[in-house]
């Protein structure tokens, strides 16, 4: 099942694998064709991310902090466009190339949507919360196989603490959405959620921890029981400049496999048009893996950042009201 970033394809780890991939191997055997042309269209996908991540951070761009209205080069605009889930609106799109796999031949890919939506207090809850949805529209296993993955959507609720300390808990659910069997795990899940965040000056320290389990679904399919521990750091540079990392620990309490992934990556906050945009690229390694997983790659993302959703909504509703 897909972490938050989709940098692991499945994280059963049926079989002695991946859940992507069950004991009899589906999914690896596609011919030497099809994976040949799958492969030319990751090229292709990845050619052109970095290609629009190129021209996103020239410097002919709007600069993040060039002090225009639209801007917003607060350091607060980049911390929050690097927290997994973030009080501003944002619509993400994430890339997660694989070359290589242990265990296997083939390279993976994984596209990902996913919109971070904050609620203020008593819009839902007396308190505000923190919402995040990933779609994984495109999940691409080694053998060439392409699929729709399984939904997951997190809602922390929030207590803050000091001017610079947040922390919460709430739910997180995965819908078993996927379009393939190889590339779902085939159960409805419901568990915990917790996440701080710590934020002094330049920087943005915090941990987001999920344990969904299975209650229902696919007979067929092995239940699920796993926890993803994700750390998150990011550092700001000036300009709209940061570095990050957010590796995602795996852990399946249900045979004790585990994945621990190492990762740093760079990128800009910065603005287009107006458009407030943040921009990365973050290789990773797994440098201790039980079963198949991939054995480094590297994510492309982008996201759209809509610091004034809410103030926005506010003035339309108290214009449509005759305020």
């Amino acid at each position: 099942m897909l972490t938050p970033s989709g940098r692991e394809i499945e994280r059963g780890w049926e079989g002695g694998g991946l859940n992507s991939l069950s004991p009899s191997g589906r999914g690896l055997g596609r011919g030497g064709k099809e994976q040949q042309e799958s492969c030319q269209i990751l090229v292709l996908k990845i050619l052109m991310l970095v290609a629009l991540l190129g021209a996103l951070i020239c410097p002919h761009a709007s600069r993040a902090d060039d002090g225009t209205p639209g801007a917003q080069g607060k350091p607060d605009l980049v911390k929050q466009a690097n927290a997994p889930v973030s009080s501003i609106l944002q619509v993400r799109l994430q890339d997660t190339w694989q070359p290589e796999f242990a265990g296997t031949d083939g390279l993976g890919n994984v596209l990902t949507l996913s919109v971070t939506m904050p609620f203020p207090k008593y819009r839902l809850l007396p308190l505000p919360q923190l919402s995040l949805l990933t779609i994984p529209a495109a999940v691409t296993m080694p053998g060439g196989l392409t699929g729709f993955g399984d939904v997951r959507f997190l809602d922390i609720a929030v207590f803050p603490v000091g001017n610079t300390i947040l922390w919460g808990v709430g739910p997180t659910f995965v819908f078993p959405t996927s379009s393939r069997p190889e590339t779902g795990q085939g159960k409805w899940q419901v568990g915990p959620a917790a996440a701080v965040a710590f934020g002094p000056e330049k920087w943005l320290v915090g941990v987001l921890v999920q344990n969904p389990v299975s209650f229902a679904g696919d007979s067929e399919r092995k239940d699920v029981n796993i926890m993803t521990v994700q750390p998150f750091v990011t550092y700001q540079l000036g300009n709209g400049w940061f570095i990050r990392s957010q590796p995602q620990i795996v852990i399946n309490w249900k045979n004790g496999n585990q994945q621990l992934p190492l990762d740093i990556g760079f990128g800009r906050v910065f603005t287009i048009g107006g458009q407030n945009v943040n921009c990365f690229v973050e290789p990773f390694w797994n440098i201790t893996h039980d079963g198949l997983a991939p054995k480094y790659g590297i994510t492309f993302g982008i996201s759209l950042l809509y610091p004034d959703f809410w103030q926005e909504h506010s003035r339309r509703d108290r214009k449509g009201m005759g305020e």
